[in-house]
């Protein structure tokens, strides 16, 4: 068992590790922005093993509705039980994005901390868990933006982040048409030597940022082999339009 903060509380999680545990630098930057929510509903997009579900109710959340792509239900829980909370203020669901959850549930809060990495348009890419955000590494946050929206109750508020190792900019003219967006939080980031192993090369990799730096889709400084390829991306609110 290991202890993560989670803006002023801890939360125990099973594991040896962050990375076991599947507690990020953005899990904890895009924490770091929430809100009290106390007496709202929350849908936690990508849950894991139930650290931002479990801030979440800390942070007074009446109800939790939990997805991940991969079947973490009997983890999440053991987490909930581990930290004294009642199994039923969180509903879980196995899906892909939205797909599972009901169109009738409605929702105060929507936290989605989604992979936006751009990666070569190959079937090895598709391999890197936790990682793949398509050709220009906006597939998952353009398409989450887009149906969080039927998700939402009227003043509804979506967080997520934006990182400029994307094409940030598609990203934020869709959203700016849905939403009326806060930058919260803005963190200087860098790449990792053979972070996209064992799947594609440093090589592939870096040949991709550089055909799409030269395009103008993404921002980034350094070469990833003399200097670390840098990016910053930031953490966003995204408070959903009014109807008229």
């Amino acid at each position: 068992m290991i202890e993560v903060s989670f803006k002023d509380k801890t939360i125990k999680l099973i594991g040896t590790s962050l990375k076991d545990v599947g507690v990020s630098r953005s899990s904890l930057n895009l924490a770091s922005i929430l809100p009290n929510l106390k007496g709202m509903t929350v849908l936690d997009i990508g849950c894991g093993i139930g650290y931002m579900s479990i801030g979440a109710l800390l942070l007074d959340a009446k109800k939790v509705v939990a997805t991940d792509i991969y079947n973490t239900e009997k983890k999440l829980r053991k987490n909930l039980q581990l930290n004294n909370i009642n199994q039923n203020k969180l509903i879980f669901y196995k899906s892909y994005l939205f797909n599972k959850i009901p169109i009738n549930f409605k929702f105060n809060v929507i936290i989605a901390n989604l992979p936006q990495h751009a990666l070569p348009a190959k079937s090895e890419s598709k391999k890197l868990k936790g990682k793949y955000g398509g050709f220009d590494g906006t597939d998952l946050v353009c398409r989450s933006l887009t149906e969080a929206v039927f998700y939402l109750k009227p003043g509804g508020r979506y967080f997520g982040s934006i990182s400029e190792l994307t094409n940030y900019q598609r990203t934020l003219v869709l959203a700016k048409s849905l939403y009326r967006i806060k930058l919260k939080k803005n963190i200087e980031k860098d790449i990792k030597n053979n972070e996209m192993a064992p799947y594609l090369t440093e090589k592939e990799f870096l040949r991709h940022l550089k055909e799409l730096r030269g395009n103008k889709i993404i921002i980034y400084i350094g070469d990833g082999k003399k200097t670390p390829v840098k990016y910053w991306v930031g953490y966003y609110q995204f408070n959903l339009k009014s109807a008229d």
